[in-house]
């Protein structure tokens, strides 16, 4: 008896499951409490509906699960290895990040400005293994009117709206990837990846363990360029879409979006323009 009252207090039914829009149902598929709100409770149901949580993230391709107790750093990394245990924090994207306190998986989303822009991509979506699952926590929710909030995009519908004569330009050309980092970080600069230094990437400063540990992870070859031969580069060729290793959908996965030159100002004038502040 006391088993299934176990498995009912952990069911489907014990949470509220909704839509941001419900006129369109689309991403993201919210996920509420309907009776116990508690930390404990979430991790519990999280980790007994782990399969049937998957199948939603891969229907519509980002859940949202907000009301729960979740109030600091540990809290959110305890709730997320309930729901995936295989975590990893090997982190080699371009933007500088830092460990959050009492935690091993959970870094700040990014350590720029609030006032910069992040424009959507497909979290190292250049790398050979990116992240199949990427989750996001909010400990401090906007003051603002407007701003602040995480956006999400389904970039299969990118791919699917993008005109055939691009699709085939892209498939046909590829997209050549320039990666550069110097040994000390830039402070003033509005490329965001000029911020992180190839020390604070590979956490070392000697360069030989730094081209063995791209080996490794079979990145591209490292190359040292610079009067003092101590800036990091790697130059390759990458596809534009990939296929979806479940659903077999295509979906955009590059991040030109993100390194064009014209990105970063073109998102702080959108910026701009919704908050109506030019600071």
């Amino acid at each position: 008896m006391s088993t299934l009252r176990k498995e009912e207090c952990y069911a489907l039914d014990d949470i509220n499951v909704s839509f941001l829009d419900k006129t369109k149902q689309t991403l993201p598929l919210v996920l509420t409490p309907r009776f116990d709100d508690s930390l404990e409770f979430l991790c519990k149901w999280a980790e007994a509906n782990r399969p049937w949580v998957e199948e939603q993230v891969l229907q519509y391709g980002a859940v949202l699960i907000r009301g729960f107790q979740v109030g600091s750093a540990p809290a959110f990394e305890k709730a997320i290895v309930s729901l995936q245990p295989n975590l990893c924090n090997s982190y080699r994207g371009t933007s500088p990040r830092s460990l959050m306190e009492g935690t091993q998986y959970a870094f700040s989303a990014a350590d720029v400005p609030v006032n910069y822009p992040i424009a959507q991509h497909i979290e190292m979506s250049f790398l050979n293994a990116p992240p199949q699952q990427i989750y996001f926590g909010c400990l401090k929710e906007s003051k603002s009117a407007v701003g602040g909030e995480t956006s999400l995009c389904d970039f299969r519908k990118i791919h699917h709206e993008l005109s055939p004569a691009l699709r085939n330009k892209l498939i046909t050309k590829k997209i050549k990837y320039q990666r550069t980092h110097s040994k000390v970080g830039e402070r003033f600069t509005c490329d965001v990846g000029a911020m992180l230094s190839w020390v604070d990437l590979f956490k070392t400063s000697d360069k030989r363990k730094v081209e063995k540990i791209c080996k490794d992870e079979d990145a591209p070859t490292v190359q040292w360029i610079g009067a003092n031969q101590d800036t990091f580069l790697q130059e390759w060729e990458d596809d534009p879409f990939q296929l979806h290793p479940v659903t077999r959908e295509h979906v955009w996965f590059n991040h030109t979006q993100v390194f064009h030159w014209t990105t970063f100002p073109c998102e702080l004038w959108y910026a701009c323009c919704r908050v109506r502040d030019i600071r």
